[in-house]
């Protein structure tokens, strides 16, 4: 898979929900360009097939983001076979429903997969990082622009954009840079759930300045910016990738077209 520059050769990455979407496209990027990949997730087929397509330079180890002790254990591994330079914490699901339709348990499985699993990767991933490096959160658009029906996923995004710039402060003297990016509408398996059957697609797209959806390749292109030495001094900040959406408010037209 190493068909570009090899600009991470040498470097070690590790990527959570790495076996489909955005995760996926990340470990892509980042092996194409000659990183040892550490792909992880708790969907064991999928990121296995995924290793085995990337092939030499690509591990897959299982890991529940929610669990301390398989945080330990994969980062344990990853430390004595050298030093981890890139974390990419990038598993996370949302669900769709008023507040007052959320129950108390869907609340707190938002919060500890998106917020408290980052938390916790951040954590692991500064102790293993002897000599510097990038950790790039995935928090959201709706980490930033509140939306209804959404109140359990934003809060948990918003929780990472705060804890992504707590970190970026806390480590920067070890010459650890932590970034958020907040991925606008990406065309993913998260919006094909029945939460989101109900939703005017074609109308929301409209709404993007740029009129159509982002992909996951183009939001690893922006990680892979952030982990490597053309951002190296940026940390702290949140990367919008939405097409426009955040930038402001359109004024709709009139159709002129003809029913």
């Amino acid at each position: 898979m190493n068909t570009t520059s090899p600009q991470f050769s040498g470097t070690d990455v590790l990527i959570t929900g790495a076996s489909k979407g955005i995760g996926g496209a990340c470990a892509r990027e980042f092996s194409r360009r000659g990183a040892t990949v550490w792909l992880t997730d708790v969907d064991d087929v999928a990121g296995c097939a995924l290793a085995d397509e990337l092939g030499q330079g690509a591990r897959y180890r299982h890991l529940d983001v929610t669990s301390e002790s398989d945080w330990i254990t994969v980062v344990s591994e990853i430390a004595q076979r050298g030093s981890l330079n890139v974390l990419v914490n990038s598993a996370g699901a949302a669900i769709k429903a008023p507040l007052v339709q959320t129950s108390l348990d869907q609340f707190r499985a938002m919060i500890d997969l998106n917020l408290t699993g980052t938390f916790l990767g951040i954590r692991a991933a500064a102790g293993a990082m002897s000599a510097g490096g990038s950790i790039i959160n995935l928090a959201s658009l709706r980490g930033v622009l509140a939306t209804a029906e959404l109140g359990a996923y934003g809060a948990s995004k918003f929780g990472v954009r705060a804890l992504t710039k707590v970190a970026a402060l806390e480590l920067a003297d070890r010459g650890i840079r932590v970034n958020a990016v907040c991925p606008g509408s990406i065309d993913t398996a998260i919006t094909a759930s029945a939460d989101f059957a109900a939703d005017d697609v074609e109308a929301y797209v409209r709404s993007i300045p740029m009129q159509r959806r982002g992909t996951p390749a183009e939001v690893a292109k922006v990680i892979l910016f952030l982990a490597g030495d053309d951002s190296s001094y940026v940390t702290g900040t949140d990367m919008l990738v939405d097409g426009g959406t955040a930038a402001g408010v359109r004024t709709p037209k009139k159709s002129t077209q003809k029913v």
